[in-house]
């Protein structure tokens, strides 16, 4: 089979080649804990940092607050995030990297200072828990960690060992020790426990380890229960502790795979904003079980339309490793497998030997959700103030409009059990919001739940205000609804002489669905294509201040009756009996 060769695609940019193309080479990035990487000109990575807010830890360094902030910044050229889930996943992530990428910059976590590890001793007849510092796999040891200090470490072991009975001597001895007269080791050195009792516990010690010390927890509270009606209270409080210490253990760090080797982990993120005209792919390598490398990558994608995940998936996997000497033995793929990548995955395993796995499971998993948010980081700090024209004049082709859609007003209704009906309008000016134009309307001559007759009012009250004062009318007018809402406006809109002036749609929010005046069947164009994305932020902003105006004005009322109930004259008090 020969390799198949990849059609390229446009703009396929690595992340750190980016900010020599854009004119923002530092952008904020997300609020959340992760690490972020200053990067030279060349691409080269000068500086690795952690933070529990990446943006404001960034901002903190463009501010210069220290002397080391400028010699970072007078060798940088623009910035990566890596959004993590909590602060010390970024602190293991961030030694990892560190340690592959040596930094001239820092200072701190050179050395090959290892952080501590677990290992179940699994090629021994009586197997044991043990604390490690350089762990070397193999041997019958299941590795678990790091662990992000000595003492965390240590009070895992102490805490599986003791709640299941786990043999802590490193040489059996040959009478019971002390832990066994406190009921905290079953004995295996005297025989006082079969092999089989002696593995489940092993087993229950494993699943914790392994992420699921939620499952054991109802085992442990019923032998508590058991020891505590036998009145070994010893027993009894041990387990107590064990069920505090397991719920401390319930969210496990996963910044660590398993296995030795190297893997590559992989999502895509598509856009969320019509501006963004990108795919973005977030890679991590893992080596011997450790995060070595983190890469995002963007891949250009058409205004009128957005490729299917399987055909941006396809195009990536035969760019990237097509041009790999030294592949993974495995890549793991965030997600289902899409419709079109069979060819890429087939001359992926055969011709390259890699093994490719979709939607995986475990601490896999865990990887697989870092690098999606790297990915949609990424996608999202490259996103510009407003879509191109490129978008723009894709919507026009999509809904046939007479001109370009620069000027887009979108109108809602907001309701709740027939009480306190308003309307909104919002503006979008070139694809971006002009809040400056946002109007509300008090629903004034339609009682009860008529949609259909409150949308009507608010179209008749705006343009009969926009021709009286000769203001600008819009491109495009769309409707949050289906087609009875449209219907409405295109009759409003007919009584005003404006039905050829302005132009309008209906958007349906369950299945993204686009109604045109006088068609019976509705568009279903790809719900994340940029023009979609641009009517859906039309529809979704118009939703947005209708809710808050609505919920004011139903704040407004029940304070009133309020201070009317307050105000009111009491009841007079009834004279005591008797």
């Amino acid at each position: 089979m020969s390799d198949p060769v990849p059609e390229r695609l446009p703009g396929f940019t690595p992340a750190s080649q980016l900010a020599a193309l854009e004119s923002a080479p530092f952008r904020r990035g997300p609020t959340g804990p992760g690490v972020y990487l200053f990067r030279n000109g060349r691409g080269d990575v000068v500086y690795v940092g952690k933070a529990l807010s990446l943006r404001r830890r960034v901002l903190d360094h463009l501010h210069v607050r220290v002397e080391k902030d400028g010699a970072i910044l007078a060798q940088s050229s623009s910035v990566e995030f890596v959004p993590t889930v909590s602060e010390r996943e970024a602190l293991l992530l961030e030694s990892n990297l560190v340690k592959q990428y040596q930094p001239p910059l820092n200072t701190l976590l050179k050395d090959d200072r290892s952080f501590p590890y677990l290992g179940v001793t699994l090629g021994d007849t009586w197997p044991r828990i043990r604390f490690l510092r350089r762990p070397k796999r193999g041997g019958g040891t299941v590795l678990f960690g790091p662990y992000t200090s000595a003492r965390e470490a240590r009070e895992v072991q102490k805490l599986l060992s003791e709640t299941f009975q786990i043999r802590q001597c490193i040489v059996l001895p040959k009478r019971a020790c002390l832990y066994y007269h406190i009921k905290t080791c079953s004995a295996p050195c005297i025989g006082a426990v079969q092999p089989e009792e002696y593995d489940r516990s092993v087993r229950q010690a494993l699943r914790v380890l392994r992420g699921d010390a939620a499952g054991v927890r109802p085992g442990v509270e019923r032998a508590m229960e058991v020891a505590a009606r036998e009145e070994e209270y010893e027993r009894a409080g041990h387990l107590r502790d064990a069920l505090r210490g397991l719920d401390a253990l319930a969210q496990r760090q996963h910044v660590i795979g398993p296995g030795p080797g190297r893997a590559d982990v992989l999502s895509l993120a598509f856009p969320r904003d019509p501006a963004v005209l990108r795919v973005a792919v977030g890679l991590i390598t893992v080596q011997d079980g450790e995060v070595r490398h983190t890469e995002p990558h963007l891949m250009a994608t058409p205004a009128d339309d957005l490729p299917d995940a399987g055909e941006l998936l396809r195009q990536f996997l035969l760019q990237w490793y097509g041009a790999r000497t030294e592949m993974p033995s495995r890549l793991y793929i965030a997600g289902p497998r899409p419709a079109g990548v069979d060819e890429a995955v087939s001359w992926l395993e055969k011709e390259r030997g890699v093994r490719v796995r979709f939607r995986p499971t475990g601490r896999w998993a865990s990887l697989a959700r870092l690098a999606e948010r790297l990915a949609r980081s990424h996608l999202d700090a490259h996103a510009p103030a407003a879509p191109p024209k490129a978008v723009l004049e894709a919507l026009s082709s999509l809904l046939k409009l007479p001109t370009l859609p620069r000027r887009i007003e979108g109108i809602d209704i907001s309701i709740l059990q027939g009480t306190e009906a308003v309307g909104s309008l919002v503006v979008f000016q070139n694809g971006a919001p002009f809040k400056e134009e946002y109007r509300r309307f008090k629903i004034r001559t339609v009682p009860g739940m008529n949609d259909f007759a409150m949308v009507a009012e608010v179209v008749r009250r705006r343009y009969r205000r926009r021709l009286a004062e000769e203001e600008i009318l819009p491109d495009l007018l769309l409707i949050d609804g289906g087609r009875g809402q449209l219907a409405s406006a295109e009759s409003e809109l007919a009584a005003l002489h404006l039905e050829e002036r302005v132009p309008a749609i209906g958007l349906a929010k369950r299945e993204e669905e686009v109604y045109l005046p006088g068609e019976p069947i509705p568009l279903r164009p790809n719900p994340d294509s940029p023009p979609m994305l641009l009517l859906r932020a039309v529809r979704d902003e118009a939703h947005r201040f209708a809710v808050t105006y609505h919920r004011r004005r139903r704040a407004m009322r029940l304070r009133e009756e309020v201070e009317r109930a307050a105000g009111a004259p009491s009841r007079p008090v009834p004279p005591a009996s008797g």
